[in-house]
């Protein structure tokens, strides 16, 4: 009864997330046609049309309202790479379960491949490619969306000529077709797991699953070894360690993104350094090739350079300007060149904190874990992706790091100039001061991630960080998933000291917390309930 229960809960929290994901591909859709929608819109002027650009709000020489338009996109794009990418995610943990090779609950998808299906798979190399490309491009046409619009006859205000904000029609098509394929690639490798799909990615409700058909097998005599110590083949009894192996030392991912982490910082700083140099030497020289010139707005005077968070005129900057002949708009290729030079530049950025999700999933898998050491223990039913993330803190920091891509978009704008509707020119504007302060908030961040991934946790219990086989080892006795007639709670998980036979000690869980008691520090721990014990703490947790 509970596992017939169990598979419709599972074929219901399927639906959902195929739901979802269908849902995030109509919404690309939607951006495809909006943009081709409005780029085939002409905007009359005096003699000639403006393709492409379609200018919004009225005159302003405020600088807060096109980064909060840009905000919005930032936000859309995180939201809808989430979705596709836990759907993408949750396909490859199903097809590495089917492989034998899912150690860890925590995978970086997109650096993590199948083998099964050769490089055509949706999950293997190939597609795994094309996602961290399809993902860095929609998070760099999300950024080109909004530019900021320079109109020669807008009314000066307060002495300044005024701006509006403009919507790049070639980015929307390109953000929305980003996304659709993603999804088709999500939806694909949905469509390759089957029946075997395994929608939960809760630590303990897939050990469980995967001791329930075989695929893990518990080994004895391994209740008091941890994720390191469970390797050996020769598990004799050993006292309990006071304070547990961090994640830096458990699990090799972790290690290779605290070095990625701590890498990409002196990039952008290097970066900032040169357009400080660039800004004030081409200050006195500017150079043209056909339509083509570089621009700078620097001194060497620090005082008279405008250090705000958000840029403005007097931000210290260095750019190169297309000015339009025809002025009709910007060619087609001009569009593929800017995406290629914010895609090149934000590729770094897109793939680290991808990468840091290694350290905050897998830490996040041991704090589950170590709930059971707890006086309250700790459920195995499955939650939603939504809840699941929201409840821990360190899914909540690693999405507000999502705004790193926002103060991106501070360090490298694309203006246009425009006179009336006539299409004048576009510039792309680098700012040493924007990509100094993404470096100064880089290492802090790296600084948080690193302690995550340092940080040995306190106590006797076994630090397993995720690694199935360890779980498996620990855990000797599983709670039912669904509450029991009569109690409206879910069971939990209890682990601790259960037995002494032979001066060797057993440690394990249970779901009735009267049966399990605190480790014995000085006790020696390896061994195992006998039958009796074990078949009466399964009556009593039923």
């Amino acid at each position: 009864m509970e596992k017939s229960e169990n598979l419709l809960a599972d074929a219901k929290r399927r639906k959902y997330t195929l739901a979802a994901l269908v849902a995030s591909m109509v919404f690309a859709v939607i951006c495809i046609i909006t943009g081709a929608v409005l780029s085939t819109s002409i905007h009359p002027g005096s003699t000639v049309k403006v393709h492409s650009i379609v200018p919004i709000l009225s005159p302003t020489t405020g600088t807060t309202k096109i980064p909060m338009i840009s905000l919005i996109f930032s936000i859309i794009a995180t939201i809808f790479t989430e979705i596709i990418g836990f759907a993408h995610f949750t396909s490859l943990r199903s097809i590495l379960i089917d492989e034998g090779r899912l150690d860890f609950n925590t995978n970086s998808r997109l650096f993590t491949a199948a083998k099964k299906g050769g490089w055509a798979h949706p999950n293997g190399r190939l597609m795994n490619a094309l996602m961290s490309l399809l993902l860095v491009m929609s998070y760099a046409s999300s950024e080109l969306v909004v530019m900021r619009l320079f109109d020669e006859e807008a009314p000066v205000i307060d002495g300044m000529v005024g701006y509006r904000a403009g919507l790049s029609t070639s980015p929307i098509i390109i953000f929305g077709l980003s996304l659709f394929l993603q999804g088709i690639i999500s939806l694909f490798g949905a469509y390759h797991c089957g029946l075997y799909w395994l929608e939960s990615t809760s630590v303990l409700t897939t050990t469980k699953w995967q001791t329930e058909r075989n695929i893990i097998v518990r080994r004895q005599h391994r209740c008091m070894r941890d994720v390191l110590q469970g390797q050996s083949t020769t598990p004799d009894p050993l006292e309990p360690s006071a304070r547990q192996p961090s994640a830096w030392m458990a699990n090799p991912a972790v290690k290779k993104v605290v070095i990625v982490v701590w890498g990409l910082i002196p990039v952008y700083a290097l970066w900032g350094a040169i357009i400080y140099v660039l800004s004030i030497y081409v200050n006195t020289r500017v150079f043209e090739s056909a339509n083509i010139a570089t621009i700078g707005h620097g001194s060497q005077k620090l005082s008279d350079i405008s250090w705000a968070f958000l840029p403005n005129i007097n931000t210290l900057s260095f750019g190169v300007s297309y000015n339009n002949a025809d002025r009709r708009g910007l060619p087609s290729a001009g569009w593929a060149l800017l995406l290629l030079v914010f895609m090149t530049m934000q590729s770094c950025l897109t793939l680290m904190l991808h990468y840091c999700e290694a350290i905050i999933n897998t830490t996040r898998d041991e704090q589950v874990w170590r709930r059971a050491a707890g006086g309250r223990g700790v459920a195995i039913s499955q939650q939603g992706p939504l809840r699941a993330t929201l409840s821990s803190w360190r899914n909540v920091f690693l999405l507000v790091a999502k705004s790193f891509y926002w103060m991106f978009g501070h360090s490298l704008t694309v203006e246009a100039a425009v006179v009336g509707y006539n299409f004048d020119g576009i510039e792309v504007v680098a700012t040493c001061a924007q990509l100094w302060y993404l470096s100064i908030v880089l290492v802090g961040f790296a600084i948080i991630t690193t302690l995550i991934a340092i940080y040995k946790p306190h106590g006797p219990q076994p630090a397993a960080y995720g690694h199935f086989q360890t779980l498996a080892d620990l855990i000797d006795e599983w709670p039912p998933e669904e509450p029991i007639p009569g109690n409206k709670l879910h069971p939990v998980l209890h682990w601790g000291h259960k037995s002494n036979k032979d001066g060797v000690c057993h440690a394990g869980t249970s779901s009735d917390k009267s049966l399990v008691h605190p480790v014995h520090m000085k006790g020696m721990y390896g061994g195992e309930l006998d039958e009796e014990s074990s078949s009466t703490a399964n009556m009593q947790s039923v």
